[in-house]
């Protein structure tokens, strides 16, 4: 008798397929993952070995002889604070920061009132300590070179074999804050003196402090301090002279055995998109809108800190791309007067946001223009008194409230200067919508409207 052999069958070959092609999937993902743990595990072993190589070599050294080239211990050192190295075939970014601690067993430096003096890691003591030069703080960080990861940290204190000595030097205490006043971690503090020679550059610990001691004292305000931050603004301190006197944040002065403290404040920064368009509306385009701060470097007379100019675009819109935050007046080319603003100048900015403006200009110079209005609200019920200053407020102009789905709201009474730069107008907001609404003032066929002008609460 002859057997039957049974093949298999189009569907059996595809299944089987597919249980061979996920088998196979599954052990090549694995297989690249072990390798990839395997290779990961070698870099970090390979970063710490160079970080206890580096912490070994500094134990080594003599005490005095701790101190990075551009660090915060002085006289500088030779210890480089950052170096690119190769080990085992694999680059590295290592770098290297020295600092002094202020321990508390003996007092701390830095006044804190009440009879309390801080030490620069945040504790306190009632003894005041005018050498807080304990002991030696070496922090090492060994990062991937391509993509700066950490892959390794070490830290270690170091005291020298001798006590403190008396000092004529003097110290500097640098407080970097955010726009909200928080401390802030991580930025980067330089502070130089040209006439002397020096330059020490630094980064901030977590309460926002950078401690600098051993200065050569010096009283002609020649310390200058610049603080900064990937992607945050910049703030520092100016020179004082004769010749230019009034600094906002002038450079500070270093007193033997006294210490100098100094608060900056720098924060991410911003976008203001500003649209620029005609009294009837037009985009106005390739014209060059400035933004000038509210902050000074310098009063009497007043230099703002920030002066960003920006050219309309087809849409005519100005984007400023990186800005402080701040409170910032925008102003028009040469020939052009502004109409409105919204919101009203100054415009203010908060770090890391997209501020809008919308930027109304005109060359005719008899359109009725808005600069402020007081109040900028009232409570629903209530009359309300209002004032809007300007320009160009003829005796023939009307004004109003609108709201998109409620009617307008007339002034009870209302009167314009003589010198046609200001309007006063009574409103009474008995039942009126709670919101944002427009002030609309007309003049003819002249219309000028502050939009969310005012608001009812």
């Amino acid at each position: 008798m002859s057997k039957k052999r049974r093949g298999f069958t189009l569907i059996e070959v595809i299944i089987d397929a597919f249980i061979i092609t996920v088998v196979f999937g599954a052990l090549i993902g694995s297989f690249i993952f072990v390798l990839r743990t395997v290779a990961s595990s070698q870099l970090r072993a390979g970063a710490l070995a160079l970080a206890n190589e580096q912490m070994e070599t500094l134990r080594n050294l003599p005490y005095d002889s701790l101190s990075t080239q551009n660090g915060t211990i002085l006289p500088h050192g030779t210890i480089p604070d950052s170096q690119t190295t190769t080990s085992s075939g694999r680059t590295y970014y290592l770098s290297t920061s020295i600092i002094y601690v202020d321990d508390p067993f003996d007092g701390c430096a830095i006044p804190a009132g009440s009879n309390l003096y801080e030490c620069t890691d945040g504790q306190t003591s009632t003894t005041q300590d005018i050498i807080p030069m304990d002991y030696k703080r070496i922090s090492i960080e060994v990062r991937e070179a391509a993509d700066g990861v950490l892959l390794a940290s070490l830290s270690s204190n170091v005291a020298a074999k001798a006590a403190e000595t008396s000092s004529n030097t003097g110290m500097l205490l640098v407080i970097i804050n955010d726009a909200n006043g928080r401390a802030l971690a991580g930025a980067t503090v330089t502070i130089t003196n040209t006439a002397l020679g020096i330059s020490v550059s630094g980064m901030t610990n977590s309460r926002g402090q950078l401690f600098v001691a051993g200065l050569t004292p010096d009283n002609h305000n020649r310390y200058h301090i610049v603080a900064t931050k990937n992607g945050f603004s910049t703030d520092f301190t100016t020179p004082r002279t004769p010749q230019n006197p009034n600094q906002s944040q002038p450079d500070v002065d270093i007193n033997a055995q006294q210490v100098t403290i100094q608060t900056l404040s720098i924060d991410l920064l911003a976008q203001m998109r500003v649209t620029v368009r005609s009294e009837v509306g037009t985009p106005l385009t390739n014209l060059a809108i400035t933004a000038t701060s509210s902050k000074t470097t310098q009063f009497n007379p007043v230099v703002p800190k920030n002066v960003y100019q920006v050219n309309s675009d087809s849409s005519g819109v100005a984007l400023f791309p990186a800005v402080e935050w701040d409170s910032y007046t925008i102003t028009s080319p040469a020939g052009y007067l502004v109409i409105v603003t919204d919101p009203y100048q100054e415009v203010s900015v908060d770090p890391t946001s997209l501020r809008e403006v919308s930027f109304v200009i005109t060359q005719l110079t008899n359109w009725p223009r808005i600069t402020s209005i007081a109040p900028t609200g009232g409570s629903s019920g209530a009359t309300v008194e209002i004032v809007i200053e300007g320009s160009d407020f003829p005796g023939n102009t009307t004004v109003l409230l609108r709201k998109n789905g409620s009617a307008d709201i007339l002034p009870a009474s209302f009167s314009v200067a003589p010198n046609e730069k200001s309007i006063d107008a009574t409103f009474n907001l008995m039942g009126a919508a709670l919101g944002s609404w427009d002030i609309v003032v007309q003049s003819g066929s002249q219309v000028t409207i502050q939009t969310n002008g005012f608001i009812i609460s």
